[in-house]
């Protein structure tokens, strides 16, 4: 009878160390589908404020053209994504701003912008993208 008790700790530990390594093994599965779905999160916001800073800024410039520039709308575009990208990440946006064919009532205006996208967790498996919106509108006034 002695030696039952010394063969049922060994089985005990070695349940343990297998329980350890499942979890182990499972954990790092979850917490990458974890972060790979926060990364997709992430870089659906991107885009949507993105098309909402191109949206607030062509129309800006199309009703308010007289007073409108390529500096000023850009301004716009740049107030309208920081609340969702952040100040850091809506000064990396480059914005191009183009009338066509002038910027007169009648005429078209064309803002386009583009976003150097990279995944906040670097292992995850969503790749760095370049993300672009494009608006335009007819000039009112």
């Amino acid at each position: 009878m002695t030696g039952e008790p010394a063969r049922a700790a060994p089985r005990l530990s070695a349940r343990r160390a297998t329980a350890g390594v499942e979890f182990a093994l499972a954990s790092t599965v979850l917490l990458m589908l974890i972060f790979t779905a926060v990364d997709v999160g992430l870089l659906y916001l991107a885009q949507q404020a993105l098309n909402n800073g191109v949206a607030q800024a062509v129309r800006y410039a199309a009703v308010s053209s007289a007073t409108s520039g390529s500096a000023s709308v850009t301004s716009r575009f740049v107030s309208a994504v920081t609340p969702a990208l952040g100040a850091a990440e809506a000064a990396q946006c480059h914005v191009t701003v183009s009338y066509a064919p002038a910027n007169a009532p009648g005429g078209s205006v064309t803002v386009q912008a583009t976003l150097a996208w990279s995944p906040l967790i670097g292992f995850a498996y969503v790749p760095a993208v370049t993300l672009t919106s494009s608006q335009s509108l007819v000039i009112q006034h």
